[in-house]
Formats: C-alpha cells, sequence, structure tokens
C-alpha cells in the first residue's frame, strides 16, 4: 500500500484489523470495539480492498487468517502501537483516562497472587484499561513480544536479547505436597521414595522436565511424572483428591494449607530459589501506559512476602532434629 493509498484509507481500519485477528470472529470483534457486526463488516471489506486480499477466510469456528494476513498482521499491530506511544507517552499520560487493552502472558500463579491486588488498584486508578490473559513458555513468549502479539510476559527468569527489557520481580523456591491422609508419606520421604511416588508436575511447556528433574537427575535419580499440566491450579486439586504428589512454589503451598487437607514438608534435596521476571519488548520503553502498567505489575510482585510456610508437625520435629 503506498503513501497516495494510504490518504484515501480511515486509520480506524487498522484497529478492526487488530480486533479480527485476536478475536477470529466477526461478532465477538463488534463486541470488543464497541460497535455493530455490520460495521466490522463493511471494514473488513474495505481492508480487504486496500490490501488486495481476502485478509480473513470463513472456518468452522469463525474466521482464520490468509498467509497474507499474517504477514502484515506484525507491521500493522507496531503501526498501532508507534500511534498510542505518539499519543500517551510524556508527562501528560493519566491512567484514569487510559483505554487500553493489555496482553500478558504468565503461569495462573500470576492469576492466584498478582492479579487480585492489581486489579483492586486499577480500579482505582485505571478503570478503562482491559487484561488478557495466556499461558505462553519463555520461548513463545519472547517471539509474541517481538510480533507484539505480548505486552508483557512473566516468567522463570531466563537469557533474552537486548531488545527485552527484564525487571526481577520475586523469587520463588519448592516445598513438597500431598493429601493430608496420604497412605505412603508421613514425613518428609527420603529421596528413593521421593522418586518412587508418583507425581504431578507443572510446565508452562508442557513437557515433564523441571528444575526438580534436572538436580534429581545430577543426584543420580528419576521420579515418576504420572501427570503433566499447563495449570497450577490442576497441580493443586490433583494432590487433593488422588496419591499424587508435587513439589509446588512455598506461596502456592501457603495457600493449600490454609485451605486444609494438604500436608507439606521440605524436599528432601537442596534446590536454588527460582528467580521470576517481567519482560517486554524495549522498543516500547517510551509508551507512558506501558510504563503504568508495567510499574503497577513490579509493585505487587515486590509486595509479595516470603511465604509463611505452616509445616505439618512431623515436618517440623524432622527439621528441629536436623538441627
Amino acid at each position: 500500500m503506498s503513501l497516495l493509498s494510504l490518504k484515501h484509507v480511515d486509520l480506524n481500519l487498522l484497529i478492526t484489523f487488530d480486533a479480527l485477528w485476536h478475536e477470529r470472529n466477526v461478532t465477538r470483534a463488534a463486541r470488543r470495539l464497541n460497535v455493530s457486526q455490520p460495521t466490522v463488516s463493511n471494514a473488513l471489506s474495505r481492508l480487504r480492498q486496500a490490501f488486495g486480499d481476502q485478509l480473513f477466510l470463513r472456518s468452522p469456528r469463525g474466521i482464520e487468517p490468509t498467509e497474507r494476513c499474517s504477514e502484515i498482521i506484525k507491521d500493522v499491530r507496531e503501526a498501532l502501537r508507534h500511534i498510542e506511544q505518539a499519543l500517551d507517552s510524556g508527562p501528560s499520560f493519566d491512567a484514569r483516562d487510559c483505554r487500553r487493552e493489555f496482553q500478558i502472558g504468565c503461569a495462573d500463579y500470576f492469576d492466584v497472587f498478582i492479579l487480585p491486588g492489581l486489579m483492586a488498584e486499577m480500579c482505582e486508578q485505571a478503570p478503562h484499561i482491559n487484561l488478557r490473559l495466556r499461558s505462553v513458555d519463555i520461548n513463545e513468549g519472547l517471539d509474541l513480544l517481538d510480533s507484539g502479539e505480548l505486552d508483557f510476559m512473566m516468567h522463570m527468569e531466563a537469557p533474552a536479547a537486548k531488545r527485552f527489557g527484564v525487571r526481577p520481580v520475586l523469587s520463588e523456591h519448592h516445598v513438597f505436597a500431598t493429601r493430608a491422609d496420604h497412605p505412603d508419606v508421613k514425613g518428609t520421604p527420603d529421596i528413593e521414595t521421593f522418586a518412587r511416588l508418583k507425581h504431578v508436575n507443572f510446565s508452562q511447556r508442557g513437557d515433564s522436565e523441571s528444575l526438580v528433574d534436572e538436580v534429581l537427575a545430577k543426584l543420580g535419580h528419576r521420579r515418576r511424572v504420572a501427570v503433566t499440566t499447563q495449570h497450577m491450579t490442576t497441580v493443586v486439586h490433583l494432590v487433593k483428591t488422588t496419591d499424587l504428589v508435587a513439589s509446588v512454589p512455598s506461596r502456592m503451598a501457603e495457600k493449600m494449607v490454609e485451605e486444609g487437607g494438604f500436608a507439606i514438608y521440605p524436599l528432601p534435596f537442596e534446590i536454588t530459589k527460582v528467580p521470576i521476571s517481567v519482560y517486554w519488548n524495549r522498543r516500547f520503553e517510551l509508551d507512558g501506559a506501558m510504563r503504568w502498567m508495567r510499574d503497577a505489575i513490579t509493585r505487587h510482585c515486590e509486595t509479595l512476602g516470603p511465604a509463611r510456610l505452616p509445616w505439618t508437625e512431623t515436618a517440623k520435629k524432622e527439621m528441629a532434629t536436623a538441627r
């Protein structure tokens, strides 16, 4: 599309393009934009004419992007982001008036521990900002930050190119969790028993290997991972309702014992704390809304103090004896 043709294109069409890309459904895109469905259908016709491509084709689930659409969406999103950045940059930015939706890549650990406090602040200071959360692994998340399909990612700290901003916000360590009346666990197990038990494992990548498995391998052991899930809340449910056991973050363990029906023990081996960071793309550092959102996420991560682990009586006695 040349500069000459750009003069004849309503830039609001690009906003519609972005909504259609996200929703993959004309009706949902209309709802997202707060306009009628015929308005979005008309805009799609004009977009097809402007780009010389169908862009989206009908499918059983709604609409799917064409190859050409997938090629240009990154440029369209970046153009919209730069326009938003120009409007939101500088000391005049007011979170109360900002109308944006931020895409955040995270595990449901974020949902449980960060989101409630963050939403309370947003209701007061940024009532028109919306959030959309999705589970991603580190490589997928960095790719989506590059393409503009994610604004932020919260993940275990890992190497990232210099074009990404990385801010450490908290750290976690793992403990051992079972249901309270587990028939095979009456105290902190030795490492052989730990490896022999059936485990449920959390992994954003969807694979069965984790930091726990890396440490076990160095010690010459391999655990039985019976279930792998991308949802921490699924881990909690399965531990409570089955004989599966799990290694869980300490803050999650604290919440589990408060709920009741769980037993928490130290792991039978040393494992390092896991640093967790917020990631973003540096090309949007001057965007006032991005700065506000990043700082808000950071504040609520940093308010999380260390877990107050309510060890079971058996674990307390074992730790006292070890000292």
